[in-house]
């Protein structure tokens, strides 16, 4: 009897031990400091490289074709580079572009835009099950399969991260040019374009000299380099700093532009970041579930506000707004979550699941992703790239991620009891009521019905836990 082929998980077999034989270089997987565009770098003979067929052939194994690996994982890490390849190259290529119009490209370019034979896709990648077999006969059953057009866009996404793990970050840049996917921004000379400025168009007509001595004099006004000795990194472009605190409300700062540029790309780079930090560190244990669980609590709003607090960089956002004041004064002098007699690492190693506070001021979250844009750009020719600052302490996440408080409460039986908006005061707050199946009910409020109902459904659920907890400890 002829024996099965049976194929295996490549991500599993990826070796990140750092020994190796005499004079056999390693190349690390997925180095943040080689993360960058250069000409001179884009344009050597790397792009020589390719990815092996095994791994190919996972990048087009589907989950139907009932293998023992398939391509959902590698489609969960190249929807990621894609999506901050995609942010470079408008970040880069639009430089007057608002975000809103930023954000209005991107879901452009990343549309499932694969038109194969009409409506119907007809393909048959190796490896998939018959179709029909009872019904067809032998030379029908192999002849096409209907696949949604989704199954080719995750394909895509998987081929990128088949060469973004058995290449380098140029040649998958490269790759995905040759798609026709945008994420080269290079002028008529097929060179790549230099980062634009982030001063104002009004300061940036003046000379160096000039633009030099008003941002010293506005950064030391403001003692911003406090913010640089507590990140544990100087920026040597002062101009990225100022503009990742400053608020669009803020009329004071007349040097650079406001954050919104900068948190449009350093968003993307935070899910880079969390699912490269995944992948590199626990391959062998991840699911495409568990990894968009992870991402999801790592990267949340509540959970960048949380980092920001507790590390007293709110202080420094520069803004003019009276409401945005009372948001921040509010979330930051909740004792519940920062006591005053607890340090910042202190505040860093609590329960996780008090970061993901759906009561946090969004923009506390902007300028988190804002700075790690910020340090990005300015460091994108020195060497190492200093991300790895914001490596806070993730692995009991990734171990035991907080799931989304509404699907964990929904898969809990829980049920939406009452909608509704509370006009007292100056503002209109979202009311949210729900009820777990022994009937204790739990309210939520928020800025909207979708923030009010996760902060509902997270009360049930901790009471649930603690419930939990308890009968464990009686029992």
């Amino acid at each position: 009897m002829r024996t099965p082929v049976a194929f295996s998980d490549c991500l599993t077999k990826i070796d990140h031990r750092p020994v190796m034989p005499l004079f056999i270089p390693r190349r690390p997987l997925l180095p943040l400091t080689l993360l960058t565009y250069n000409s001179a770098t884009i344009n050597n003979d790397l792009t020589n490289e390719q990815p092996s067929p095994d791994i190919l052939f996972q990048a087009i194994t589907r989950r139907s074709c009932s293998e023992q690996m398939d391509n959902e994982n590698f489609e969960v890490l190249g929807d990621s580079f894609l999506k901050l390849m995609v942010s470079m190259a408008l970040y880069y290529r639009y430089p007057s572009a608002s975000p809103a119009v930023q954000k209005q490209l991107k879901n452009y370019l990343n549309v499932k835009k694969i038109v194969f034979r009409g409506n119907d896709a007809n393909w048959l990648p190796p490896g998939y099950n018959k179709i029909n077999e009872t019904e067809l006969t032998t030379g029908q059953q192999y002849s096409h399969q209907n696949a949604k057009r989704k199954a080719f866009s995750d394909m895509i996404e998987a081929f990128i991260d088949a060469f973004l793990i058995s290449t380098n970050y140029i040649t998958t840049i490269k790759f995905m040019d040759w798609l026709g996917l945008d994420v080269m921004p290079n002028n008529t000379q097929d060179h790549v374009v230099e980062p634009p400025s982030i001063l104002r168009s009004n300061i940036a007509t003046n000379n160096n000299i000039q633009i030099n001595e008003i941002m010293k004099n506005f950064f030391a006004d403001r003692v911003f380099a406090e913010i640089e000795t507590k990140i544990q990194y100087v920026f040597k472009n002062k101009a990225y700093l100022i503009a990742a605190f400053t608020h669009p409300s803020n009329y004071a700062n007349r040097i650079t532009d406001c954050y919104e540029r900068l948190e449009f790309l350093g968003d993307a780079l935070v899910d880079f970041l969390v699912t490269r930090h995944v992948f590199v560190n626990y391959n062998q244990n991840v699911t495409p579930g568990k990894v968009t669980d992870i991402r999801q609590d790592l990267s949340n709003n509540g959970r960048l506000a949380y980092i920001l607090v507790a590390c007293d960089l709110h202080k420094k956002i520069l803004h003019n707004s009276t409401d945005l004041f009372s948001q921040i004064s509010s979330y930051a002098g909740d004792e519940d979550l920062f006591p005053n007699d607890q340090s910042t690492d202190e505040y860093l190693s609590k329960d996780l699941d008090q970061w993901a506070d759906s009561t946090a001021p969004k923009a506390l979250a902007d300028v988190f992703e804002a700075l790690v844009g910020a340090i990005f750009l300015d460091s994108v020719k020195r060497k190492p790239n200093p991300l790895h600052i914001f490596s806070y302490n993730s692995d009991q996440s990734i171990i035991h991620p907080n799931l989304n408080p509404i699907r964990s409460f929904s898969e809990h039986g829980g049920k939406l009891i009452k909608e509704s908006i509370d006009k007292g005061g100056d503002t209109q707050i979202a009311v949210c009521i729900v009820q777990m199946p022994n009937g204790s009910l739990f309210e939520g409020r928020g800025v909207n019905k979708k923030l009010a109902k996760a902060h509902a459904c997270r009360q049930a659920m901790k009471q649930h836990q603690h419930n939990e907890n308890m009968f464990q400890q009686t029992g």
